[in-house]
């Protein structure tokens, strides 16, 4: 049936059925989801504008209840002084316009209302009272009466009065608040010419403002704090937010006619359908014309590609008699020669491996080179390229031999291995190659040159690659140095144990307490030892989290006076005092308490250890919007400029101060407190001069803040 058609019918129908199509898609999907989008987007507009009025009313109610408990309080202390009390709130309250007190039993109510609103007629009785959020104590009513010039918001609290004779006397306090302003900021909200409904509404269904438009019961309760729903409501879907008043047991609700939700998708299929059928009808013309034009020619055309899908390329394209189909048939006459040769020496798969080849090297994070039989870059991938780059050479034009020949550039530990594939010859020649960027950086790479000569020995090209060995080699310098230091600090303590030891096998006939003295010496040396080994245990499961850390709340000040208690047998072998002060009202941080306990003794420990007898150390902590510091001042030794850069490394000991280095120590302690305020999202700080000697301080984040 389709191929009887014309070139014209087909364009006509092909155009028709992707005009439906596109149609069709637009009602089934995109449609649904521009719906879904236009309606998350305009329904979060207006909850928004609600949660901005709700919030704004909610906290003139909350300032109404505070100042309603703040008055029967006021009043209780001092009924004496009622009078003036009630005069001076009356007058000092935003928005109250009436005070009312009442005994219990009697009829007899004193009445407080401001002058400009004494010729207003207040409601006597409240149909319904509502207990507050806040305060259980307080009652509220808001009057729905649309008669009141004003609407009112009523707070009431029974005060309890203690009277001189034993009695207690029970006074009902009401307060009258002008909630004009409240309801129209709930109910006229800013939606443009949109259809809107909205209403504040109590727990029990009571419409504050007077509607015909009646909010159904399921949408306000206590089930949740805000919710969005979609109803029906004569003969007409409305979009409803409804959301609930912090302070009182009162709903606002919102409802928007979903022809003002849904106004920008109407116009989108409305849009789809003019503009399908403008482009059916330009289609249709441009069909008419088109077939007449191009019918004969596409045909011959069609005739002879016909030929190449079926890889008979010695079959010529034609010549058209249409001069706008020349470029066209010239074409693809010469894709037709081009694959007519390429069929004759099968080179596809050759292009294909070669761009392959060539992508997968270009990207590649190893430098690679490809050499001419000059040793000159035929290739060069981009890391190779930047790496040439930054001697101030040309990648083109310049020579690998010249590129080694650099002076940033050495070669060592060279080695080669030859292979003969016949009839060529292959050389492998492998390296550490070393670029000094600078007197302090340097960057190692695996060097390996891979040559191609003929029969003749001449060069037919190379392959350069570069593999960067820096992170590793840095790496083992870094695990090196460690060792030795590691075997430095161990060598002591352990010629101790062996030298004390072997002087106990030589002397047998030493006193007891000559061998008393020698076992606890020993055993001082294990100890220091073991405490090396722990400590730096400590300090690498730190590094790479192995130790669980609980985070609790934390008392820092008191942690520090755990601290200087234990702390005391040393503090008098030197005569030492601790003076602890505290700038803020709370130093509660969240982290663990143990850890927190190690990082202050430690510095606690080293202020007393580096720094002369008869001082007093200063611990002092300080809070701040966004931080809590804890700052300890020795008044010691003090550190030098260059050891203040390492004083953090492990196994770093201050060795510039004659009375510092004499010191014990495993100079793993302030790299374990480093690690310990880094779990803990903090920083330690050092500051050392003649005045102070050193104050290291541990910044903390204020978890009151966050």
């Amino acid at each position: 049936m389709y191929r009887k058609l014309t070139l014209r019918n087909r364009i006509f129908l092909i155009t028709s059925c992707l005009i439906l199509l596109a149609y069709a898609l637009v009602l089934l999907f995109v449609r649904p989801k521009y719906r879904e989008a236009i309606i998350n987007e305009r329904t979060t507009i207006v909850s928004q504008l609600q949660e901005y009025s709700l919030r704004r009313t909610d906290e003139t109610i909350r300032n109404w209840l505070n100042a309603t408990t703040i008055l029967a309080e006021n009043i209780s202390n001092d009924p004496l002084q009622a009078e003036s009390i009630v005069r001076g709130a009356i007058n000092y309250t935003p928005g109250l316009v009436r005070i009312t007190l009442s005994e219990e039993g009697s009829n007899d109510i004193t009445d407080f209302t401001r002058t400009i609103y004494q010729g207003l007629e207040f409601p006597t009785t409240v149909n319904e009272w509502y207990e507050s959020r806040l305060d259980q104590r307080v009652n509220v009513a808001w009057l729905p009466d649309t008669t009141y010039v004003i609407d009112i918001f009523i707070a009431q609290r029974v005060i309890q009065i203690d009277m001189a004779n034993g009695d207690q006397l029970l006074v009902t306090l009401n307060m009258f608040f002008d909630a004009k302003r409240l309801t129209y900021e709930l109910v006229d909200i800013p939606l443009g010419d949109g259809r809107y409904r909205a209403n504040i509404v109590s727990d029990l269904g009571e419409h504050i403002v007077i509607d015909d438009f009646t909010f159904p019961s399921e949408l306000f309760g206590d089930a949740s704090y805000s919710e969005e729903t979609e109803i029906s409501f004569n003969n007409n879907t409305w979009f409803v937010m409804s959301s609930r008043f912090e302070t009182i047991p009162f709903w606002h609700l919102i409802a928007v006619d979903d022809d003002f939700i849904l106004e920008p998708v109407n116009k989108l299929i409305l849009f789809s359908l003019f503009a399908g059928l403008g482009i059916l009808v330009l289609m249709v013309s441009f069909s008419w014309y088109v077939s007449l034009r191009i019918n004969k020619p596409i045909e011959q055309i069609l005739g002879d590609v016909d030929h190449i899908s079926n890889l008979e390329f010695d079959r010529p394209i034609r010549n058209v008699e249409l001069p706008e189909f020349g470029v066209m048939q010239e074409t693809l006459e010469n894709i037709r020669i081009t694959l007519h040769r390429y069929q004759k020496i099968n080179v596809e798969k050759i292009i294909l491996e070669e761009w392959k080849n060539r992508y997968m090297m270009t990207y590649s994070e190893d430098f690679i080179g490809i050499l001419d039989n000059n040793g000159k870059f035929r290739f060069a991938n981009n890391h190779f390229v930047e790496f040439i780059e930054s001697f101030g050479l040309n990648p083109k034009e310049v020579t690998f031999k010249e590129l080694l020949d650099t002076s940033k550039l050495e070669l060592s530990k060279s080695s080669q291995a030859v292979h003969y594939p016949n009839p060529y010859t292959i050389k492998i020649n492998q390296a550490e190659l070393a670029h000094f960027l600078d007197d302090e950086v340097t960057y190692f790479y695996d060097y390996q040159h891979v040559a191609f000569e003929d029969e003749q020995g001449n060069s037919q090209g190379a392959l350069v690659v570069l593999h960067d060995k820096t992170k590793d080699r840095l790496l083992d310098i870094k695990r090196t140095d460690m060792i030795n230091i590691i075997v430095h600090e161990l060598k002591n303590p352990i010629t101790g144990v062996v030298g004390l030891s072997k002087i106990m096998i030589d002397n047998s006939e030493m006193s007891v307490a000559e061998n008393q003295e020698l076992l606890k010496e020993i055993y001082l040396s294990g100890e220091r030892m073991n405490d090396l080994v722990n400590r730096f245990l400590d300090v690498q499961r730190l590094e790479h989290g192995r130790i669980p850390v609980e985070f609790n709340p934390v008392d820092l000040f008191q942690l520090i006076n755990d601290v200087k208690s234990i702390s005391n047998p040393l503090l008098s072998q030197k005569n030492l005092k601790i003076n602890i002060s505290a700038k803020g009202t709370s130093f509660i941080v969240s982290g663990s308490k143990d850890l927190l306990f190690d990082a202050i003794q430690n510095l606690v420990s080293n202020a007393i250890k580096y720094g002369d007898a008869d001082r007093t150390i200063e611990i002092e902590l300080e809070e701040s919007i966004d931080h809590i510091e804890v700052s300890v001042t020795d008044f010691g030794f003090g550190i030098s400029i260059e050891d203040q850069q390492k004083v953090f490394d492990k196994f770093f000991r201050v060795r510039s101060n004659i009375k510092s280095a004499k010191e014990k120590g495993t100079g793993l302690g302030l790299a374990y407190v480093k690690e310990i305020m880094l779990r803990h999202k903090g920083d330690v700080q050092l500051e050392s001069n003649e005045e102070i000697g050193s104050r290291f301080t541990l910044i903390f984040p204020n978890n009151e803040t966050e």
